[in-house]
């Protein structure tokens, strides 16, 4: 009775074939698992990238609404100036961009009187220190923007010492240099998902406008000195700021002028809804 089976040259020949195929097939199981990982790192960068971007926008266009036009002299006493007097509104609405890498802005919004208000806010006090619980009133309140090591934060909470205060301190603080368990900062993006490079706040531009006269500084007989604004003249300031953001997957640092793979770049060009108001002094 004859045998069948496979020679040694034979089985040889099927062992190696199936070695390759079995490289082949764990070859491409790993480029594709290594794919599938690369597009959800990229995915996340541009997620968060498209986040923060649409923050600058609503924060900038938002900053300096002030409610109730009669909160103006309550504003310039608790953010600007002691005087409170006309011509004493600075940059008023509060874009603070002075520090590098780092932008306040202030806004007013609408608050209900509750809890410990009154120990921190004075249109929640009555004249005898009692709260006045319900009372609607108007608060001006601080967000920003800043970059931190390569992680881009935001105000998180608004801490009562710096708007409408009686006399309280504050427990946090949102200045650009706050640090530790008192900084109000909280981060906007994960250094493992993105590493923000640069994040650079500029005033290209602002345009004058006689408020009285509803024309454009030095055009058809307008005002043409800004001093003017607050003394002889309502002065409306139209401003233009721009924001550069340079993001990308890793983590060493000043890698963006070199443009490094997966860049992720923005140029913002947005304009407070909210004109800064001078008013002159009309009695």
């Amino acid at each position: 009775m004859r045998e069948l089976g496979l020679s040694l040259i034979e089985l040889l020949v099927a062992m190696v074939i199936g070695a390759f195929l079995a490289l082949a097939g764990t070859t491409y199981f790993a480029t594709t698992f290594g794919a599938g990982i690369s597009i959800q790192e990229t995915t996340r960068a541009q997620e968060q990238f498209a986040a923060l971007t649409n923050a600058v926008r609503v924060e900038f266009r938002r900053a300096g609404y002030r409610g109730n036009p009669s909160q103006l002299a309550n504003y310039l006493i608790t953010t600007e100036g002691s005087s409170g007097v006309a011509g004493d509104e600075g940059t008023f609405p509060a874009i603070d961009i002075s520090t590098s890498g780092c932008a306040l802005m202030s806004y007013a919004r609408s608050h209900s009187c509750s809890g410990s208000d009154n120990a921190n806010f004075a249109a929640c006090r009555d004249t005898d220190g009692s709260l006045l619980s319900g009372t609607a009133t108007v608060l001006h309140y601080r967000t920003g923007l800043r970059l931190q090591s390569g992680v881009v934060e935001a105000v998180s909470t608004i801490h009562p010492s710096q708007y409408d205060v009686v006399g309280a301190s504050a427990s946090v603080t949102s200045d650009c240099s706050a640090t530790g368990g008192s900084s109000a900062w909280q981060p906007i993006t994960a250094l493992t998902d993105l590493y923000a490079d640069r994040l650079v706040f500029t005033m290209p531009g602002e345009t004058y406008f006689d408020a009285d006269a509803g024309c454009e500084f030095s055009v058809g007989g307008c005002e043409t000195n800004a001093s003017a604004c607050g003394d002889t003249v309502s002065c409306r300031i139209e401003r233009l700021y721009k924001v550069e953001v340079c993001a990308y997957l890793g983590d060493t640092d000043n890698q963006c002028a070199s443009s490094p793979d997966g860049r992720l770049y923005a140029e913002i060009f947005v304009s407070p809804r909210n004109n800064v108001l001078i008013s002159r002094d009309y009695d």
